[in-house]
């Protein structure tokens, strides 16, 4: 038992440097979540410029958060490892949609797979929003495209049918059912509401012509 001081000074310096490198890597992810978040938001306001300088920001601290990882695969794989990634994910397929371009491979963004289905799900959530933006504009057809790509994109998440402890996605699918189902009876309602507003015009229309004609009327029979 000579050596066992030893031994556990060993075990005790790996693990303080372990615990270090976990709440760097910590307050990391919170920076790549908020960086992610603000570019999404900028998206929203048109400041694509804006929006990929923020995601930069986000994806190049990604980058030397899982350089520092190589040996700690532990904490690589961690949750808030994964939420940082589900956020650029996020953030790097909404900016596709929004400039019509192909979606980023996961490789590209330096991202699991898992989240990026993660992050794909939540895209949907992002497309809604925007579309609700385009119908308080009065631009049904645009967010009727927008309601087809919210649907695609959720029939591909619903295609993916495992455990939850291999991927848990099922919270997600169910609720990206409801955003897609909501989101197509607010454009459906929208659409009738025109119908009705066009309906009310014409009638109104029509009876300001015929009080028109009327009054052009009884000046006749006064000449």
């Amino acid at each position: 038992m000579k050596n066992l001081d030893e031994i556990a000074s060993i075990i005790e310096k790996e693990l303080n440097e372990k615990d270090d490198l976990r709440e760097k890597t910590l307050k990391k992810c919170r920076d790549i979540i908020r960086e992610s978040r603000r570019g999404i938001k900028k998206i929203h306001t048109g400041n694509i410029k804006g929006a990929k300088k923020h995601l930069k920001e986000a994806e190049n601290m990604l980058s030397e958060i899982k350089e520092a990882l190589q040996n700690h695969p532990d904490i690589l794989t961690a949750g808030y490892m994964e939420s940082a990634m589900q956020e650029v994910a996020e953030a790097e397929i909404f900016l596709a949609i929004v400039e019509d371009t192909d979606f980023p491979y996961p490789e590209d963004i330096n991202v699991s797979y898992t989240s990026y289905l993660l992050g794909l799900a939540d895209a949907v959530g992002e497309l809604r929003r925007r579309g609700v933006y385009l119908l308080k504009d009065g631009n049904v057809e645009e967010v009727e495209k927008i309601l087809d790509m919210m649907e695609e994109i959720c029939d591909k998440v619903l295609e993916f049918d495992y455990p939850s402890g291999l991927l848990p996605l099922k919270r997600k699918q169910d609720i990206i059912k409801k955003v897609v189902e909501k989101m197509r009876g607010e454009v459906a309602l929208f659409r009738k509401s025109k119908e009705l507003e066009s309906k009310i015009e014409a009638i109104i229309k029509k009876l300001r012509e015929r009080k028109e004609e009327k009054e052009a009327m009884d000046i006749d029979s006064l000449l």
